[in-house]
């Protein structure tokens, strides 16, 4: 009940407004509390939170490609430490950051339905832990798994049972959902490891095992029995493995009547290759475009002949095509009335680099057998490569767009004319035509004849006028002369080209003033905006705020302009090193300049009258109180000043 208060002198009223309050025991300052609801994790679905994270790699690519095509995108930038991973690399790893946030975004970042391609390239410090953690999480999704680089690799096994799916009714052991692996330069691997991934991927389509000393014959063997689809490998430069490997790889298909589904096989510094391995492989590889041979030391030009060979008794599919050839279309007797029967491949890409006991007489036995040739490397073969040969195979190749002859030092002028179109355009036009490729020479982008010291220029002349793709000249050590450069920079600027190339280093009719007289035109190298090539120093026109600044720093050229004609020459390596130089010369005097402004550039006259010890902007002085110069461990330079120390009127301790 309420209790009333007598009424007293001093109060006119008997009752107080405060009785009226009822007393809390709670504080009333307390501030009401305001909750924040957090609709990511309650409102969205689980599907609608994995979309969004999956948007978040997505937004970065894009972000950077429109970095690129916006032409923000500069060398300086690129050289920063901050933009070392971009696009969807740099995506990736800020997907991973967003695992700190909660255990719930833990589980959402390590779904595997984000990690389908298991591509570790910008995560290269991962954990032996964190790394069987994801594949734990999300390898069962995977379809693609990128280890390239990752030294320290040593847990292959374990990931492997990660991946692992139990098993349809038509595999019997579990098995992974695997399609493409790389493996380069995990070095730290075992046989048993890889060949456990191999049994365990029955699916696999891609596989680089480049340069691993653990691949080895029997690695050939389990990909035959467990991997019939593989269509891209690469096991180039495996010192453990030879010819003998492939030829168990192609024999066990042979003998089951199947064929090897390959399209690309590099076999590059393969051992004892030989021509039965050589006839096997061509028997069950009917869809082969791309094979690399190079520095196969043991590869004879009868390795070749037996690759396209067919016997009369061999057994061919509907599918293979063949031709019937004379003695003479094959380069051999005249007199011999024998026909040969050669299959017709589907070679795009055939490389023979540094296979030394090869002729000339190697490309006559692969005359109309390689129809569809686009790519065909030579090099380092040298003299017995000659004109025959080669004449014969280039004749029958209309759609070669490389043709790499470096070192072919007795090659001449009728090797040019077989790739030169016979027909020439009239007027140079800035489009390309789109007339049907039907003559050698029409499709050739890049040709390399360094060291083909036969060649003459009138030959090359021709050929830089009729083959209107032609982008990239090599013809270092040759006898190119003026001529040949001015008409090459000037028809690719013509015909717009991008990223046109000649090089003429040891050239003696090339000489200094003839490349500055193609300076507003050329540059001294190919320039790349990226990370890796930071150490480079490529002159940027995007990284000068003023169009003059770059006519002082390089003479105008720029190297990343893609109009612009690379030209290396001696004198162009020259120049670069010039502008290192003058670029050195210009950042130290600026330092110099920026210290001086910053120690003794604001002191008055006044301030040194009055024995002050500090100046008006902050700055150390360059003399100390007493009058005698500071000791010679302190350096040339004043130390840099901190206004902030020295706010306390104390004296500066120089």
């Amino acid at each position: 009940s309420l209790k009333l208060k007598g009424r007293s002198n001093s109060s006119p009223l008997p009752l107080s407004a405060l009785d009226f309050i009822p007393v809390s025991e709670d504080d009333v300052f307390v501030p009401i509390p305001f909750v924040v609801r957090n609709y990511f994790d309650e409102m969205l679905p689980r599907e609608l939170q994995l979309q969004v994270f999956s948007a978040l790699i997505a937004l970065h690519e894009r972000d950077h490609l429109r970095t690129i095509a916006r032409g923000s995108w500069t060398v300086i930038k690129a050289s920063s430490s901050k933009n070392r991973w971009v696009g969807k690399e740099r995506g990736v790893r800020e997907l991973v950051k967003l695992s700190r946030v909660s255990k719930s975004w833990k589980a959402l970042v390590f779904d595997g339905q984000l990690w389908n391609a298991l591509g570790l390239r910008p995560l290269p410090g991962m954990h032996k832990s964190q790394l069987l953690a994801l594949s734990d999480i999300g390898g069962h999704f995977s379809t693609s798994l990128n280890f390239a680089g990752h030294v320290h690799l040593n847990t292959l096994s374990d990931i492997t049972e990660k991946l692992c799916l139990t098993s349809p009714l038509s595999i019997p052991s579990a098995s992974t959902q695997l399609t493409s692996v790389n493996l380069r330069g995990c070095i730290n691997l075992t046989s048993r490891s890889l060949h456990h991934l191999l049994v365990r991927s029955p699916m696999l389509e891609k596989l680089c095992l480049k340069g691993l000393n653990v691949v080895t014959n029997t690695t050939c063997d389990i990909l035959a029995m467990y991997c019939p689809r593989i269509t891209v490998l690469d096991l180039s430069r495996c010192l453990n493995m030879d010819a003998e490997g492939i030829q168990r790889l192609a024999s066990a298909f042979k003998a089951r009547g199947d064929r090897l589904l390959l399209k690309e096989l590099r076999l590059s510094g393969l051992k004892k290759v030989d021509d039965k391995m050589m006839a096997t492989l061509g028997a069950v590889t009917p869809f082969l475009e791309v094979l690399d041979l190079s520095y196969s030391r043991k590869l004879h030009n009868s390795a070749l002949d037996a690759f396209v060979a067919l016997d009369e008794d061999q057994e061919i599919g509907d599918d293979v095509e063949t031709v019937l050839l004379t003695s003479s279309e094959l380069g051999r007797d005249l007199s011999d009335s024998t026909r040969y029967r050669r299959r017709v491949t589907r070679l795009r890409h055939l490389s023979l680099t540094s296979c030394v006991l090869l002729t000339d007489q190697a490309c006559s036995n692969l005359v109309h057998a390689v129809p569809q040739l686009e790519l065909l490397e030579l090099a380092d073969i040298g003299e017995d490569l000659k004109d025959d040969g080669l004449v014969r195979l280039l004749s029958t190749t209309p759609l070669i767009r490389k043709l790499d002859l470096e070192d072919a030092g007795d090659i001449t002028d009728s090797v040019l004319a077989a790739v030169t179109p016979t027909q020439e355009d009239p007027e140079e036009t800035s489009t390309i035509p789109s007339t049907s490729l039907v003559e050698p020479g029409q499709a050739l982008e890049h040709l390399v004849i360094s060291y083909a010291s036969n060649i003459g220029d009138d030959a090359l002349l021709t050929l830089v006028r009729r083959c209107r793709r032609l982008t990239v000249l090599e013809a270092d050590n040759t006898r190119i002369g003026p001529e040949v450069l001015r008409e090459f920079v000037t028809l690719c600027r013509l015909r717009k080209l991008d990223n046109a190339k000649i090089v003429a280093v040891d050239c003696r009719m090339i000489n200094d003033g003839l490349v500055r007289e193609m300076i507003p035109m050329t540059r001294p190298r190919l320039g790349l905006r990226t990370w890796d090539t930071r150490k480079l120093r490529y002159l940027d026109a995007r990284d000068f705020e003023e169009s003059d600044a770059i006519m002082k720093a390089a003479h105008g050229q720029d190297e990343l302009d893609e109009k612009r004609v690379v030209i290396k020459t001696f004198y162009s390596w020259q120049g670069v090193d010039i502008v290192w130089a003058a670029r050195d010369k210009r950042r130290k005097a600026n330092a110099k300049r920026r210290a001086n402004e910053s120690s003794g550039g604001n002191e008055t006259d006044g301030e040194e009258a009055s024995g002050s010890g500090r100046g008006s902007g902050g700055g150390t002085r360059w003399w100390s109180p007493g009058g005698r110069r500071s000791r010679p461990s302190s350096g040339t330079n004043s130390p840099p000043a901190f206004p902030e120390l020295n706010s306390d009127g104390q004296c500066v301790i120089m």
